[in-house]
């Protein structure tokens, strides 16, 4: 079992203006798997991979990741995890505005002790011919595509991603997600990505369905189809 989730409980706000964002949501996957957590705006799958992602702290429950339980970790212990296993991917790009694609990326792997090599990483992100752009000279999916260098340059065990295809239109969008597919086969990285796209779940290894701060469905995607075959 490479990551376990039990009971997680999340509130946020006092007394009657308190909101469930999570009410004891637990799951599981194996090293290797994409989950899709799924489902509309205010369900709790944001602040669920947060959590598991060490952003936020949990009001309850556990989280153990490779063996190692991340709710119990100091913040300075959380900090570290981050950075030497975590690579984060979200709709917004972040990119360093006067950095190149090659310097933006780089980034990444200066945080890292095991990071992949640089130059490879750009051919499969195919970005070889825009190393030396800024961000501003890019479109959006290279834009994103950047990001996911960066987030994965780093080797991390997990990748999270956060509404990943959101800012872009569809065709965009699928490129993405096949270079999400690509990084996981090629690296044998784990994903959890969260959307409110049913579409988008199909890809995926297995989907978790949340509603109202709980999880209501979680099933082993047995028609699993690949990125680029997705009707988005």
């Amino acid at each position: 079992m490479f990551i376990e989730i039990k009971d997680i409980k999340k509130d946020f706000g006092f007394g009657d203006n308190v909101t469930h964002a999570l009410s004891g949501a637990s799951f599981c996957m194996d090293k290797g798997e994409m989950v899709v957590l799924l489902g509309p705006s205010g369900s709790g799958k944001s602040t669920l991979l947060n959590i598991i992602g060490g952003i936020e702290s949990a009001d309850g429950g556990s989280v153990c990741i490779n063996g190692e339980a991340v709710h119990g970790m100091t913040e300075k212990e959380r900090i570290a995890y981050r950075r030497n296993h975590l690579g984060y991917v979200f709709q917004s790009y972040n990119l360093i505005p006067n950095l190149t694609v090659r310097e933006n990326i780089e980034v990444g792997a200066y945080l890292s002790k095991n990071s992949l090599d640089v130059d490879e990483l750009l051919g499969v992100l195919g970005l070889e011919k825009h190393k030396n752009k800024i961000p501003s000279q890019l479109s959006g999916g290279q834009q994103q595509r950047t990001s996911i260098g960066r987030a994965i340059v780093k080797n991390p065990d997990l990748l999270l991603c956060d509404e990943p295809t959101g800012a872009l239109d569809s065709d965009t969008s699928k490129q993405i997600l096949e270079l999400i597919e690509k990084v996981k086969e090629t690296y044998g990285t784990s994903v959890i990505m969260v959307t409110h796209n049913e579409k988008i779940a199909e890809m995926a290894d297995k989907i978790i369905r949340l509603k109202d701060g709980r999880i209501i469905s979680d099933e082993k995607n047995a028609d699993k189809i690949k990125a680029g075959e997705l009707q988005l």
